[in-house]
């Protein structure tokens, strides 16, 4: 009897020690834009990011053109650790500035902060989306810092007032792969912002983020690039059209808002909520 008793117990063990368990996916999402020109080599950026997460064991949810809906990106946000766009920025902020992005229906800054749900505490990127990153397509002139730290905190409060713990921006769309690599190999946000910006780029501000509604842990970073392009602008004056020539002289192409430890392992525990609704 005892003998029996001791054969079904090691045939009921063995199965269990056999498994071998698998590591959870992490999970990405990758959205592209709408009403981007034809032609746009960014999708193929973002792709080649998609990929590259997909071998790191990221559970990629891509939403390209014209298959973005909005409804069916926050429900593959719940669970995301990343979350990437690229497109148009917009000035539909909370602020009534810059923030909100362009998918299938234009999406304001309230919408993102009340509609997003996050389990985690993700990393947002923004890639060449106007003023995402501070300078805009339409800029003619030096905006100045001031003015670019404005467009980023309009463009990542969304994100952060619905449970993100960091935003990074880029117009180096070429770039971002070799940052995200950085960031999956265990680097902090603010060790992977500096290295992004060398050696093209000056950093004319990284201080700890003034505005009540985000920790106050948090860093907000913005660089600048020499442009010494010049612009004409047809202005017209007693009935005579002339050129006025504009020199931009720095657009602002790379910045960071969040906090400056913040690691990928960080964005996979359970949410850690800071904000001040009351203040939208």
């Amino acid at each position: 009897m005892n003998r029996v008793f001791l054969l079904v117990l090691i045939l009921w063990i063995v199965p269990i020690k056999s498994q071998q368990t698998k590591a959870t996916p992490k999970e990405a999402v990758c959205i592209a834009g709408s009403h981007l020109e034809k032609g746009n080599n960014m999708a193929y950026h973002l792709a080649t990011i998609a990929d590259y997460l997909q071998t790191q064991n990221y559970k990629v949810h891509r939403f390209y053109d014209p298959n973005n809906d909005w409804d069916a990106i926050k429900k593959a946000s719940l669970n995301a650790s990343l979350i990437i766009y690229q497109g148009h920025g917009t000035n539909l902020g909370i602020d009534h500035g810059f923030g909100g992005m362009v998918v299938k229906e234009f999406v304001s800054g309230k919408e993102i902060a009340s509609e997003l749900k996050f389990n985690l505490n993700p990393l947002v990127i923004y890639m060449s989306a106007c003023g995402g990153a501070g300078s805009s397509a339409g800029d003619v002139t030096d905006i100045g810092v001031e003015v670019a730290k404005k467009r980023v905190l309009g463009s990542a409060l969304p994100f952060l007032l619905a449970g993100a713990r960091g935003y990074y921006a880029t117009n180096y769309y070429t770039e971002i792969l070799s940052f995200v690599k950085k960031w999956i190999n265990h680097k902090t946000l603010n060790a992977c912002y500096l290295e992004s910006t060398s050696p093209w780029c000056t950093i004319v501000s990284n201080a700890p983020v003034e505005d009540p509604r985000i920790n106050p842990g948090y860093m907000h970073a913005i660089s600048a690039t020499e442009d010494r392009h010049v612009y004409s602008m047809p202005t017209t004056k007693k009935g005579k059209t002339s050129a006025k020539l504009l020199c931009r002289y720095n657009t602002y192409d790379i910045a960071y808002l969040g906090d400056p430890m913040l690691t990928v392992d960080q964005t996979l525990k359970k949410k850690s909520l800071y904000v001040a609704l009351k203040d939208w």
